[in-house]
């Protein structure tokens, strides 16, 4: 009897330790997700979420298993594109107006992701820890402003009439085609806060302009040139 019982004690000491070396769940904390991965199996593809029941078997094996912890929530980025149009410092020199054909856009952006998108990013090898998670969101989001500013840019060229201040959210997003570039991303903010737009008539007068008639300061001096030379020709008169 002693030897059975002692069997049993053995058994459910056993068994909870193994229980307890592959429950995951314990390790995660609250908004935060686990991941886990293993040698034998590669990264898992189920998150491990905090009140939700989990157990791997992969940490039955001796450093066979790390469990990845990401923080889920919400990254807030603000990002500002600035720029000039294509000869715009030439055109604005010459002319004097500096600044005419400069843009500025600021974005207050605002993206999370889901859990198992997560799992994507790393099965992807796109991530690796939680500073790459927030880095790839930030650098996401640099690259979205840039569209955005580059969408904006094409709206205003071909509208005289287009305002910035007329955007939403939801336009911006689908002329950028961020689900294409990003499908994992979710994008809940995306607010323009300030912006100035280059003066599109008066650049596009400037650029239609013959070469000749791009600096106004060298047609003068040509012409005064061309008036000396013609009064030191003429004969004198008695």
């Amino acid at each position: 009897m002693k030897k059975f019982l002692a069997c049993v004690l053995i058994l459910a000491v056993f068994t909870g330790a193994v229980f307890y070396i592959g429950w995951t769940q314990f390790r995660v904390k609250p908004d935060t997700i686990g991941i886990v991965v293993s040698k034998t199996s590669g990264v898992n593809e189920k998150p491990v979420l905090n009140g939700e029941f989990a157990w791997h078997w992969q940490f039955l094996l001796p450093s066979n298993a790390t469990l990845k912890t990401f923080q889920i929530k919400p990254v807030s980025v603000q990002k500002t594109i600035n720029g000039t149009l294509p000869s715009g410092e030439a055109y604005a020199s010459i002319y004097g107006a500096q600044g005419l054909f400069d843009y500025s856009f600021t974005f207050d952006i605002l993206l999370t992701v889901s859990p198992e998108a997560v799992v994507e990013l790393m099965q992807l090898n796109k991530v690796t820890d939680d500073t790459d998670l927030t880095a790839y969101l930030e650098g996401a989001a640099s690259t979205l402003a840039q569209k955005a500013a580059n969408y904006i840019l094409t709206r205003a060229e071909g509208n005289p009439s287009f305002r910035t201040e007329s955007l939403k959210r939801e336009e911006i997003l689908r002329g950028i085609q961020i689900y294409k570039d990003f499908p994992e991303i979710d994008v809940s903010v995306f607010a323009i806060t300030s912006s100035k737009l280059p003066d599109y008539n008066m650049y596009k007068k400037i650029s239609n302009m013959q070469p000749d008639e791009l600096n106004p300061a060298e047609k003068y001096e040509k012409s005064e040139k061309i008036e000396k030379s013609e009064l030191a020709e003429m004969p004198e008169v008695l």
